[in-house]
């Protein structure tokens, strides 16, 4: 009976030998320190872990984590011209507070309407045109009589502008103008100028329709700007409209706003009227904008044009109001890339 239990005994021994040994090898692989997975091991682990993570950050993935197809973009489709303006781009002026602000009337101008200011519009120009960015201002609430003038480079510094708040008109006596003139306010060969405001330039044009010698307009270009004679005096220049003059007005009627040979040039917020012929010229210029102004004359104003493009390239124009006598927008010899946007005009010759 005992050899019996010690039999037993000794086979349960050895059962629990050959258990226990066909177990050893994994445990000691889970426990070791030096175990290393296998390629294939190592990449299921990695892609289960992935998978795992990427199910806490994203839930809009299915139970299955299947990945969800990204929305198709839409039908791509053609771009439209807005019904409305484009905003005007920011007024130019003296921002960082170097450049000098020159008032006309600091330089002699009296803004009553009768006394010739063309000297101090002419002297505030010369002191504009040694800085850069500096800006004439021709200050609110004064009328300027003002003669034929060029404010012309080409050895001014650049990005000048004009702050127009004021009033500008013209002489009404064939003294102050000489024969043969082609513009009375004239911006010629320079980089960078603005005219910019609320104030207006008046032609007080009625004078020519009504006295001059021909109504056949005279247009050569090759002529220049004939100044003002140091002779003439305040009373010869503004000869009142309704009285007889002595003499009768050039047959060759100006234009009343001329640029020459500028680039980058920017005309907005002004008023331009009753001009002798054309209202606003450009010519030889690169790079034009003229945005929100204001063109107008009667509809009995002969060949009063409203703006005249001549030789010029890069032009926009746009949000202009243009009410003269014959054309409101006249395209001259070799003008490339001229865009008229967002403009009322209104033909009134009678």
């Amino acid at each position: 009976m005992n050899c019996y239990s010690l039999r037993n005994f000794t086979l349960l021994i050895l059962v629990t030998l050959l258990v226990w040994s066909s177990t050893l090898e994994p445990c000691n692989a889970r426990k070791g320190k030096h175990w290393r997975q296998s390629r294939a091991t190592s990449a299921s682990l990695y892609k289960k872990s992935k998978s795992h993570g990427n199910s806490h950050k994203h839930q809009s993935k299915g139970s299955n984590g299947s990945k969800q197809k990204p929305p198709s973009p839409p039908p791509s489709q053609e771009p439209t011209i807005p019904k409305v303006a484009p905003p005007p781009p920011p007024v130019k002026g003296n921002d960082d507070g170097n450049a000098p602000m020159l008032n006309v009337l600091d330089f002699g101008a009296k803004g009553d309407g009768y006394t010739d200011d063309t000297k101090a519009f002419q002297a505030a120009w010369a002191a504009a045109c040694k800085v850069e960015a500096s800006t004439i201002v021709v200050p609110s609430e004064y009328v300027f009589l003002i003669g034929p003038i060029s404010f012309s480079g080409p050895y001014c510094e650049s990005n000048i502008v004009f702050q127009l708040d004021g009033t500008i008109i013209a002489p009404t006596s064939a003294r102050a103008w000489g024969s043969g003139l082609l513009q009375w306010i004239e911006f010629t060969k320079l980089r960078g100028i603005t005219i910019q405001g609320k104030g207006i330039i008046d032609g007080r044009g009625s004078v020519w329709w009504q006295n001059s010698v021909s109504n056949n307009p005279i247009d050569d270009e090759t002529q220049l700007v004939i100044p003002i004679a140091d002779n003439a005096d305040d009373e010869g220049l503004n000869t009142p409209i309704g009285s007889e003059l002595s003499w009768k007005m050039p047959g060759t009627k100006p234009t009343a706003l001329r640029f020459y040979g500028s680039f980058d040039v920017t005309v907005t917020g002004i008023t331009i009227q009753n001009s002798p012929q054309c209202h606003l010229k450009f010519d030889n210029c690169i790079g034009v904008q003229a945005f929100n102004i204001n063109i107008s004359s009667p509809g009995d104003s002969l060949n009063t044009d409203g703006i005249h493009l001549q030789n010029s390239r890069d032009v926009l124009i746009y949000s202009t109001s243009l009410a003269c006598g014959k054309f409101c927008l006249l395209y001259g010899l070799v003008c490339l890339f001229i865009y008229h946007l967002y403009s009322s005009c209104s033909w009134r010759h009678v």
